[in-house]
This record gives C-alpha cells, structure tokens and sequence, in this order.
C-alpha cells in the first residue's frame, strides 16, 4: 500500500457544506423557541378559557340555587298562610255550629224552666208528659247536629259499638245477643262518642241467672 493513500485529503467544499449546515442549525433555533412559546401562550389561553367557562357555570349553578331557595321560602310562606288560614276558618266553624247548637237549645231550656215552674199545679201524670215532650225535643236537636242513638236491643252484640257491661245467663235468646240496654249509646257525624252499655246473653249452666261481668 502507498503512503499517500493514508494522507487526508482536504476537500474546501467539504469545509464549505460543514459551514452551511451549521449554519442552517444556527438559524432553526431561533424558530423553535418561537414555537414553543407559542403553544405555551396556547395552552395558557385554553386555561384561562376553561377557568372563565368553570367560573360561568358556577354563577349560573348559584344563581339557580338562590331562585330555587327564594321558590321554597316562598312557597313555605304561602303553605304557613294557607294553614293559618285553615285553622281560623275551623274556629270560625265551630263558633258557627256551637252558636247554632245552643241557639236550638234555647226554647228547650225555656220548657224545662216552665215545667219546673208549674211542678205543684200540675198532676204528676201532665209533669210527666211535659217532660217526655221536652226530652223529645231535645233529642230532635240533637239529631240536627248529627248525633244518632245506638239501641242494640235484640241485636248481636258488636264491640265496636258496644261495651257488655253484664252476662245474662238466658235460654230465650241466642248466646251473645243484647237483651238489655243500659244505657244507649250515640254517635256524631257516623263517630262513636260513647258505645253502648249492654246486657249480653249467654248459655245457661243448668238454670237461669244473672251473672256481672266485663266485655
């Protein structure tokens, strides 16, 4: 081999392209700085967007609260009104129907205060007539204001309207059939106000008898 084949050989147009590449890497930086800060800036805007679109939503969710508790508050006042207003009309009845009640019973208290009156003039036979008359008249009262009698006699006795206050031992009747009542019972308005106290029949044990008891 020769040894001027291992001698580098100088190229100028070699050291020429050297430059220009340099200086083409030279000038491209520059242009990437550019870039970069321009997508910096980018992403900068799409976060301020992004926060001004949360802070948006968040006052238009604030404002939709604030309608929907001003709705409530409202509404509250209105059902606190409607109550009231209720209850004053109910009181307002009561009066009503209280005024009506006493006003029937008006003439009632009249009779009962002239047949006391004419007790001594008067034989026990009329005193007694007048008196059926008035209790008559009470009763139709208070039939107007709803109140209905409960007289089970000979019915079977029913707990709901009832209350067998005795046992009678009878062989006439159906065991657990009223044959007596002792005091009647009333209802207003289709309400129990006091059942009935009854007398209620049962077997006999071998004879006829009376036997006291609770239902």
């Amino acid at each position: 081999m020769r040894d001027d084949e291992n001698i580098l050989t100088f190229n100028p147009e070699d050291d020429h392209e050297s430059q220009r590449g340099e200086a083409v890497a030279v000038e491209s930086q520059p242009g990437g700085e550019e870039e970069s800060s321009s997508a910096a800036t980018d992403a900068q805007q799409n976060d301020a967007l992004a926060d001004g679109a949360i802070l948006k939503e968040m006052d238009r969710l604030k404002g939709e609260v604030d309608d929907l508790r001003e709705l409530y508050l409202r509404k509250l006042a209105e059902f606190d009104n409607f109550r009231k207003r209720v209850e004053r009309e109910k009181q307002e009845f009561r009066k009503l129907a209280n005024e009506d009640l006493v006003r029937d019973l008006i003439p009632v208290l009249d009779n009962f205060s002239r047949a006391v009156s004419h007790e001594g003039e008067t034989d026990l036979e009329s005193f007694k007539e007048g008196v059926e008359l008035i209790a008559r008249q009470l009763q139709d009262v208070l039939a107007r204001q709803g109140l209905e009698e409960i007289d089970p006699l000979g019915e079977p006795f029913n707990p709901e309207f009832h209350d067998a206050v005795q046992r009678v031992e009878d062989s006439q009747h159906e065991p657990g059939t009223v044959v007596a009542v002792l005091a009647k019972g009333y209802t207003l308005g289709g309400r129990l106000l006091r059942p009935a106290m009854v007398a209620v029949a049962m077997e006999p044990a071998g004879g006829s008898g009376t036997q006291n008891g609770e239902g």
